[in-house]
């Protein structure tokens, strides 16, 4: 099992000490859970790691991971700083009293009115993506601002992280990020140096998600380095600041435990790389920013179901759906992604069977698991689905009208619950009937 988990003496799963089943009882299925203490634990590992091999180095969780109010408050009180990628992510941080100035703002398509929120509201680190965003924002950040715009721009080094085409995106051909190839980046950056109302701090780059290997992130450092110090060399300015995204992968599968590297032997690696490639270009070693958001909410968080129509195909397949789906985790659909479930209201009871989790939406792809062993499971019985914590909750949607479950945080064996789940009537809330369509006939 994934996380703080164990069975207690009634036979039921308890999540950081909390009964599931009474827990799908009070709150309802489907249910995203979280363990507060493994989140504030996973936090810690990154920020005691980084201080202690590194200490100007900065952790900023990602937020498209998994963000809420709740979530915000956590991050907080750990002193981290949060990485945001749309106006909606930086309203909810803003609103929950996350302070502006440890908030990172990305972006590779920044509108009109988030960029006047965020430039009206204040932020600490602007990353710039394109030359397009420049042109404006270097015009706005004078009209909002009375000071200077702190910036990084975003590069794309040219690495493959060899991980999934859709979470690919430090390679050449990618819609985020100034190129190396051609000059492009030297071009733009500079540009930005003539500008009164910015001020260039450093460079981002992030070259992908669930990475299995410490490689891909070892050349993105050997890249960056080398870029910075030709740039240094060219243009004489040294980069205070290197933020280097985020990535590192994690086990969904108990078989998958120890296929990647840990929080300790990640900061070691990238640490060290750091340190010998500025050595070997006297280069100053900059202020380093990290920003993890799946190793850091993944295994805390689970999914709650329960189970209801059960298919056999003798001699094929054995069906057994639940309450959710592809509405509350699209991963499997869009990724290929593989999870593994427990069954929560008793423990293993006869022969373990070969099944399929499937959802309840009318769609053929919607599968959780395409196969696993488990339990026998019977209707009614409580289905917990393991490290759902990143980008489920995040990634949820309403089709076929499903209205999107709520998320509970557990707390010293207490459930909370942070955000309530979706009614029907949410469905229909911004909904608007024109006159016409109200009055009888045509």
């Amino acid at each position: 099992m994934l996380g703080n988990k164990a069975f207690n003496q009634k036979n039921h799963l308890e999540i950081a000490g909390c009964d599931i089943v009474q827990l799908a009882e009070e709150f309802g299925t489907p249910l995203y859970v979280y363990d507060e203490a493994l989140l504030r634990s996973n936090m810690k590992a990154y920020q005691n790691q980084a201080k202690k091999l590194y200490p100007n180095s900065t952790v900023a969780y990602a937020g498209k991971a998994f963000l809420c109010s709740a979530m915000c408050r956590l991050l907080d009180q750990e002193s981290m700083w949060l990485d945001v990628v749309s106006g909606g992510e930086y309203y909810v941080a803003r609103e929950s009293g996350f302070p502006t100035e440890r908030l990172l703002f990305h972006g590779n398509n920044k509108s009109p009115q988030e960029r006047e929120l965020v430039l009206k509201n204040g932020i600490g680190r602007w990353i710039i993506d394109s030359e397009w965003e420049l042109t404006l924002l270097s015009k706005e950040a004078k009209k909002y601002l009375h000071g200077k715009l702190p910036v990084f721009f975003r590069i794309t080094p040219g690495i493959d992280p060899h991980t999934h085409a859709y979470i690919t995106t430090g390679k050449v051909d990618s819609k985020f990020g100034l190129t190396l190839v051609d000059g492009i980046a030297q071009r733009v950056i500079r540009q930005a140096l003539s500008c009164e109302s910015l001020e260039v701090k450093g460079l981002h780059c992030h070259i992908g998600s669930q990475i299995d290997s410490l490689e891909p992130f070892i050349n993105t450092i050997k890249a960056m380095i080398r870029f910075m110090a030709n740039f240094k060399e060219q243009n004489n300015l040294v980069f205070s600041e290197l933020d280097l995204g985020g990535g590192l992968g994690v086990a969904y599968l108990e078989e998958q435990k120890g296929n990647f590297p840990s929080v300790k032997e990640y900061t070691e690696a990238i640490v060290e790389t750091i340190r010998e490639e500025c050595k070997r270009y006297q280069y100053p070693p900059p202020k380093l920013f990290i920003e993890p958001g799946r190793s850091i909410v993944n295994d805390a968080g689970n999914t709650v179901y329960t189970v209801g129509t059960i298919k056999e195909i003798p001699g094929i397949k054995k069906y057994i759906a639940v309450d959710g789906g592809m509405t509350d985790n699209p991963r499997p659909i869009l990724y290929g992604a593989r999870y593994q479930a427990i069954v929560a209201n008793r423990i293993h009871q006869g022969s373990p069977e070969m099944v399929s989790v499937v959802g309840k939406c009318c769609e053929s792809g919607d599968v959780i698991i395409q196969q696993t062993e488990i339990s026998p499971v019977q209707t009614g019985d409580i289905l917990v689905v393991e490290g759902t914590g990143a980008y489920n909750y995040s990634m949820a949607s309403n089709y076929n009208l499903i209205p999107r479950p709520g998320v509970v945080f557990i707390r010293n064996g207490k459930p909370y619950l942070v955000v309530r789940p979706e009614s029907w009537y949410d469905l229909v809330r911004r909904d608007i009937l024109p006159e016409y369509l109200i009055e009888k006939g045509e």
